[in-house]
């Protein structure tokens, strides 16, 4: 497993361009054959730009069931965690409807 610290990756966690980057480091990782260990450590909140294109956009590339299965987070807040699942359940679901 491999640990990514999102602050050594990027100074905010707000913007698309920001989670674009964190999400190019993770399929680094994912793409050499390792899980994924997200830190969030001196993170207090994130946005939905943020998290969709740091982690939603991953289903573009990954099943869920992979993305379950290899992407941990860890140093979260409620808000941090509430944000990313709400995300993740609704792209799932829709991705059902359409199936």
């Amino acid at each position: 497993m491999v640990k990514l610290y999102i602050n050594n990756i990027t100074q905010n966690a707000f913007s698309n361009a920001d989670g674009d980057t964190v999400r190019v480091e993770i399929k680094k990782v994912l793409s050499a054959g390792n899980k994924v260990e997200v830190s969030f450590n001196g993170f207090t909140s994130v946005n939905t730009s943020f998290v969709n294109s740091a982690f939603i956009k991953l289903l573009n590339d990954y099943s869920f069931d992979f993305i379950k299965s290899n992407l941990t987070f860890t140093d979260t807040t409620k808000q941090i965690n509430h944000m990313i699942n709400s995300r993740f359940k609704f792209e799932v679901e829709k991705l059902k409807m359409m199936a």
